[in-house]
């Protein structure tokens, strides 16, 4: 009833009361009005609908209204959140072609409030975010200005002009064709290495590394009966050699060095290590002279060793394999020929000549990345023989005829730590796929009976060289990482899952560059690496193990959620590299997609996953088991 009508039939009191509800009713939606409506002249965009391309054209133009607007400019809170939004399109865009660029413009916004506003953690986080991309990006354009203007800040922070320097040395080294290595020149001429004066011991533990060479930290080892893994990470790409330095008495082979060019050992590293565990007696770090680090690795015997590189950081990784007295005949004829003294020259790629095995230059070029990652595989992989006696057989691995068995399975969540992998609608993946392993790990023990071991049970960091090793030193059968999904499209959206093979064409490289996050340079070799590191066995027991996980993940979620199915493919992905089993990587979602988001978080949907992700994995071991036996 209209309040006109009723206003007779209430007090006096009791129509102030209804007028002030009335009044009240028609602020409030004044007020929501005014909140909802864009004020005139400002364009209002809802961020969730946008594309992360449209997201960094609208982040752009606003970084140049503050600089043309003195209104919006003079208040450093506005440039603030320019560079938090520059930062956000970079965390879900990390693999894309945003990426790197979104990092280099939050770190020149924030070099530029430090010209405005003179404060301090402005320009250590301008210097921050620019070597954040030097770091996760080496391969890309902006590398090398992302160092010159990380070497312009250090130089402008007092006590940071050895910093400044040494950057300045990295970008004349490492990106010798670049844009900026004139300039970087024009700041300082490299100084040459002359040999440390006599220091007492106590001097000596303190000396630090020549400024042109890149120093070596501790060895990292992993070792079993019969296998070990060295992991070197000088802290800049040097040339490296390995070898079989003598013979023991007996004939057999037990030592193994390793050179390191233009690199450095400080003094109180130089220690023996013993370790005799396993197969890895001792390792002894030495300067063999003013320019080459040595580590010399005792084994308790040596069958094989094989040596590569892997970028993002750099690192030396070798592999060793214990046993018979001899090395095998596979090892390169230059690991055979007399050790090296000094640095080695840092010749171009032969395009017709496959460089060593156990010798590998990586000096990335400045090369620019495509988006897009990942390759269907090629027609041929594991192409089932024709059929016999009127069945399709496919044809049998060594392990099926040799009718070898199952037993102990290494689940790798993927990410972890310091790295949060792919983030989008406030999940990372780093927690997703630990909770999706540890479901597995489950299924696979309880109702499948298999040994199975976590690379990671919490949220830790942890080295993609590692998670191999864990899994060789656990003498595994098989090796499955789990990841999820990312892309700048968010649409785009399902299940794929992969297997280590060779790229090829050059489009194909530049996609495991991206996702890699090296050169393709790097990647050239590392398809020679892999060539000799695969065998033939492997990928297709790899490729029947990716296929079984990627047929049952996608009929098993059919039912209730219809995931699109993406298929079966190949990329030479670091973490599956020197795997001695079947080995694999599931990406089971888009994390980006926001329906694909939604469902995990859903409890249900994960445990859905892991089941049929378990799933996957038994029937590619029933599959094992009956093809050997009804041969």
């Amino acid at each position: 009833m209209p309040v006109q009508l009723c206003a007779p039939l209430l007090s006096t009191r009791s129509r102030g009361v209804v007028f002030l509800f009335v009044a009240v009713l028609l602020l409030i939606a004044a007020a929501g009005s005014a909140f909802s409506a864009p004020r005139a002249g400002i364009k209002v965009d809802r961020t969730d609908t946008l594309t992360a391309e449209q997201r960094y054209k609208g982040t752009k133009e606003y970084a140049a209204r503050l600089e043309q607007e003195n209104s919006l400019g003079k208040a450093r809170g506005n440039w603030l959140n320019c560079a938090r939004m520059f930062r956000a399109i970079h965390v879900s865009e990390r693999k894309g072609v945003l990426g790197p660029t979104s990092l280099f413009m939050e770190a020149r916004t924030y070099r530029r409030m430090f010209d405005l506003f003179r404060m301090p953690q402005d320009l250590e986080s301008a210097r921050s975010s620019f070597l954040e991309l030097a770091d996760l990006y080496p391969g890309h354009t902006l590398a090398d200005d992302a160092l010159f203007e990380a070497a312009v800040c250090a130089g402008m922070t007092p006590g940071k002009e050895a910093l400044a320097s040494e950057l300045y040395r990295k970008i004349i080294t490492f990106y010798p064709q670049g844009d900026q290595v004139e300039k970087a020149r024009a700041k300082v001429s490299p100084k040459k290495f002359e040999p440390a004066k006599p220091q007492s011991p106590a001097q000596a533990t303190e000396s630090p590394a020549p400024q042109h060479l890149a120093s070596l930290p501790p060895v990292k080892y992993w070792a079993s009966e019969d296998y070990c893994r060295i992991v070197l990470q000088p802290a800049a790409p040097v040339a490296f050699t390995a070898q079989v330095l003598d013979q023991q008495g007996d004939g057999r082979l037990r030592r193994l060095v390793i050179d390191l060019a233009r690199s450095y050992i400080a003094p109180k590293l130089r220690q023996p290590l013993p370790v005799r565990h396993g197969l890895l007696k001792s390792v002894r770090p030495e300067q063999l002279d003013d320019e080459t680090a040595r580590v010399i690795l005792d084994l308790t015997s040596l069958s094989e060793y094989k040596a590569f590189s892997l970028t993002d950081p750099f690192r030396v990784v070798v592999d060793i394999r214990g046993g018979t007295a001899v090395v095998k005949e596979a090892q390169s004829a230059e690991a055979q020929a007399p050790l090296p003294v000094g640095p080695q020259p840092v010749q171009p790629a032969d395009k017709d000549k496959r460089p060593a095995v156990a010798s590998v230059l990586a000096q990335p070029p400045v090369v620019s990345l495509t988006e897009q990652k990942k390759r269907p595989p090629r027609v041929d992989a594991a192409t089932p023989p024709p059929a016999i006696k009127g069945k399709s057989q496919e044809k049998l691995s060594l392990a099926q005829q040799l009718g070898l068995g199952v037993r102990t399975i290494v689940i790798d969540p993927g990410h972890g730590g310091k790295d949060p992998g792919a983030m989008a609608f406030g999940l990372k993946e780093k927690d997703i796929v630990l909770t999706i392993s540890k479901k597995v790990a489950k299924i696979l023990k309880e109702t499948y009976r298999y040994d199975v071991v976590l690379t990671r049970t919490k949220d830790i960091f942890i080295p993609l060289e590692e998670r191999t090793a864990i899994a060789n030193t656990h003498k595994s059968d098989l090796f499955i990482s789990i990841h999820t999904n990312a892309h700048s499209d968010r649409s785009k959206s399902g299940i794929e899952t992969y297997f280590l093979n060779l790229a090829t064409d050059a489009n194909a490289m530049r996609v495991a560059a991206l996702e890699n996050a090296t050169s393709t340079h790097s990647i050239g070799e590392l398809q020679d690496i892999l060539s000799t590191l695969m065998q033939n066995s492997k990928i297709d027991e790899s490729t029947r193990l990716a296929r079984s996980v990627q047929s049952n993940l996608i009929s098993g979620l059919s039912g209730l959620y219809k995931p699109r199915d993406l298929g079966v493919k190949q990329a030479p992905f670091y973490v599956l590299i020197g795997a001695e089993m079947p080995a694999i990587l599931a990406e089971i979602a888009f994390i980006t997609n926001p329906e694909e988001a939604r469902l995990l978080q859903n409890e249900r949907y994960l445990d859905a996953i892991a089941a049929h992700l378990a799933a996957g994995i038994a029937a590619y071991v029933d599959h094992h088991h009956t093809a050997a036996i009804t041969l």
